[in-house]
């Protein structure tokens, strides 16, 4: 099983059809125009929503002259919450020709083509011009990519002088039992999951500078428990308006996240550095 098939297995991303019912249930159509703000309850799949996208966006100094790499963007809410609250323009790099394809609709029906570019392809290989962004941005996907320390040696020459790093992604507190490995890589695809030194470490030997990691686990824990509590108990709404098998699906990966960072093996960082 290749990188591409094993994370279109991920739970997060089967059922993609749940965007659709959601902005069904809001009385827009599948082909209908979007306002940004109407995708950001449904296209922010990460911890904190867009208030985490804000922060980056904040740290980094973006603004309608900035131009953003994100990695691994999924089905677009960042670099679109990027490109609506700061005018910037994003280039959304995503492995999963499925979730590009969805990306890139919301994208144009959200009236935001002009400043987002979505990509379809792998990070590790996909042309990526030197010295053509500001900033990298990435949120919970580095963990899926096996090659870390060749990733950031292709990003940094990607940035121009003095361009910003903003990633968020999961880390290993402790040793994972032999289950939550199985878990960690079967159902959440985390095939760079390491500790936080090694990870600061990869981005120092690809010649990044001013690196600094912050330990997120403290909020990131109770934000998965609580996350998931929510979540079953929308069981019977959320199920009437996307199906069983959707509600299913996303439990077992809350399910899963919220258990391996109770067992106080997961964690989660924040790494932010720059280019000379």
């Amino acid at each position: 099983m290749n990188d591409r098939v094993a994370i279109e297995s991920i739970p997060l991303y089967t059922h993609l059809d749940r965007i659709n019912s959601g902005l069904a249930a809001l009385g827009i159509g599948a082909a209908d125009p979007i306002r940004p703000d109407q995708l950001f309850p449904l296209d922010q799949w990460h911890y904190h929503d867009t208030d985490a996208i804000r922060a980056a966006a904040n740290h980094l100094g973006l603004g309608p002259a900035s131009r953003v790499l994100e990695i691994g963007s999924g089905i677009g809410g960042p670099a679109r919450y990027l490109a609506h609250s700061t005018g910037c323009h994003v280039t959304a790099l995503e492995l999963q020709p499925k979730v590009h394809a969805v990306a890139a609709d919301l994208t144009q029906r959200c009236g935001l083509g002009g400043r987002v570019l979505h990509l379809c392809g792998d990070a590790l290989s996909h042309p990526i011009q030197d010295a053509a962004f500001d900033a990298m941005v990435s949120w919970l996907a580095v963990l899926h990519i096996p090659d870390r320390r060749r990733l950031y040696a292709r990003l940094a020459r990607a940035l121009r002088p003095g361009g910003g790093c903003y990633v968020e992604d999961l880390c290993m507190r402790a040793p994972f039992a032999v289950q939550d490995q199985r878990d960690l890589r079967d159902i959440v695809f985390g095939v760079s999951v390491t500790g936080i030194d090694e990870h600061a470490d990869d981005l120092r030997a690809a010649d990044f500078i001013d690196v600094v990691a912050t330990d997120q686990t403290a909020d990131w824990a109770p934000y998965t428990s609580a996350r998931l509590a929510a979540w079953q108990a929308n069981h019977a709404s959320y199920a009437r308006a996307h199906g069983e098998g959707a509600y299913a699906a996303q439990e077992l990966f809350y399910a899963v996240i919220a258990r391996l960072f109770a067992s106080g093996s997961l964690g989660g960082v924040r790494l932010v550095a720059r280019v000379a």
